[in-house]
């Protein structure tokens, strides 16, 4: 079968779809509406007459404002009682008293401390793999899940971690916190799969 055919039959499929959905749906009206014409006759015979009922407009201005006698605040601790003073009636400034229901919010750590938490971090990060001594010289073999690196003491990682120590069940690592200024090492021990 050729494209041009299926064009052709696609679009019969698709005339006959859109046939069938009008026709349902003006078959379906035709019913709703004499449906609807003859309850509409019995419910006028069954009821003595409409004039006769009569609805109260609950809100005859739609616009018309509600107002609440006593606003709460959802958000309030539970047992404190507080009275929302009215929209319309002017307040002054009053000074905060030391409620016993609130309590005083700690103060978080320093950005400083969040810069030599992050920088342990960093440095945990790597794990010692095993080490080489060449021409008297250790090199140390570590990754940090993503790469491996092959380093001497005293060499940089990455532009931020130095390797301070190489021995043979130990490295010592380092790097600067820049907010701070200080210095933070990390102790990292050969990785007991590699230990043999």
């Amino acid at each position: 079968m050729t494209n041009q055919q299926k064009g052709f039959v696609l679009v019969g499929l698709l005339v006959a779809w859109g046939g069938l959905t009008a026709y349902q749906m003006l078959d379906s009206s035709e019913s709703n509406s004499n449906t609807v014409s003859s309850t509409i006759g019995k419910a006028q015979s069954a009821l003595p007459s409409i004039k006769a009922l009569s609805l109260k407009k609950l809100f005859p201005n739609s616009r018309q404002l509600v107002s609440f006698s006593q606003p709460r605040n959802i958000f309030a601790p539970l047992g404190s009682r507080q009275v929302v003073a009215k929209q319309n009636t002017p307040t002054s400034p009053q000074p905060q008293s030391n409620r016993p229901d609130t309590l005083p919010i700690p103060p978080g750590p320093s950005p400083g401390d969040l810069a030599a938490q992050r920088a342990r971090q960093q440095l945990n990060q790597f794990r010692f793999l095993g080490y080489l001594t060449k021409g008297g010289e250790s090199q140390a073999f570590l990754t940090n899940g993503q790469s491996i690196y092959i380093v001497k003491q005293g060499e940089m990682l990455e532009g931020q971690v130095q390797v301070n120590k190489i021995e043979p069940e130990l490295i010592v690592l380092s790097t600067q916190v820049w907010e701070t200024g200080n210095q933070i090492q990390a102790r990292i021990p050969l990785t007991p799969e590699t230990r043999s």
